[in-house]
């Protein structure tokens, strides 16, 4: 019988998903960040005879901490799709139909539920969801690895930069702190920007720096001072407002 996973229940069991997994892994969600613990189960796969496969939405490319693992990965295939918004966990006794997002912040902050169920006790699920995954699949684009693997920001075309917002600088003169640049570079590159309340990815927008569910609690009372927790451009912690929905150090970078 399937198994209903409440808040507590879905991100362990996506974890024991992977860690258990011997011969085949589908990780299906459109934004994805791992947590330190997925990574680690996700390297341990390596040398095993069985392959990897993780598609996320295509305008919402991995983080490229998890690129720098990923790309070492022999067994490591990965797809992006266009409007994704399926979020599903497979290997070959296992899945998990989730609300989550295999995102460090909605793994650990967000409410969440979802269903675990078996090959075993749930074949005709099972089978179904391995077909409509299949599916997925069939309608994704793979990214060759090498190239996944060496685009950094530094090779991308200076035509690129011209898609950053106005005010802000085309090139960065200062060494930022590792990884930060990279989430930087998603927010400009990618139109990409994060909640200041929650932190979870949304459209870039500074004149409304919140996603669909923070932006109503926000205007509930309408306090463009209040303080909120999440940098809109890097998603680090930080204390920011709707005024100014930037950390110290986007703001150093790219407003002065």
């Amino acid at each position: 019988m399937a198994e209903f996973l409440d808040n507590t229940g879905s991100s362990p069991a996506l974890t024991d998903l992977i860690k258990n997994s011997e011969k085949e892994l589908y990780l299906i969600s459109p934004y994805i960040k791992l947590t330190s613990i997925n990574r680690n189960y996700i390297q341990n796969c390596e040398g095993k005879d069985f392959s990897i496969n993780i598609i996320h939405r295509d305008d919402a490319p991995l983080k490229n901490e998890d690129l720098l693992i990923l790309k070492n990965l022999k067994n490591v295939r990965i797809y992006s799709c266009a409007d994704l918004h399926a979020k599903c966990y497979l290997n070959e006794n296992f899945g998990v139909i989730s609300t989550m997002n295999m995102y460090e912040h909605s793994q650990t902050s967000n409410w969440e539920m979802g269903v675990k169920f078996s090959k075993k006790d749930d074949r005709e699920l099972f089978d179904n969801t391995y077909k409509e995954i299949l599916s997925i699949v069939k309608r994704s684009t793979e990214q060759p690895k090498e190239n996944v693997a060496t685009k950094t920001n530094s090779q991308r075309p200076k035509s690129d930069w011209n898609k950053a917002p106005q005010k802000m600088s085309s090139t960065l003169k200062n060494p930022l702190k590792k990884g930060f640049l990279d989430k930087i570079a998603d927010s400009i590159l990618g139109e990409t920007g994060y909640c200041i309340r929650c932190g979870e990815m949304t459209g870039y927008n500074p004149e409304k720096p919140f996603c669909e569910t923070c932006y109503p609690l926000w205007a509930k009372f309408n306090n463009p001072s209040y303080r909120e927790k999440y940098c809109h451009i890097c998603g680090e912690k930080a204390s920011t407002t709707k005024v100014r929905p930037v950390c110290n150090d986007c703001y150093n970078h790219h407003f002065r």
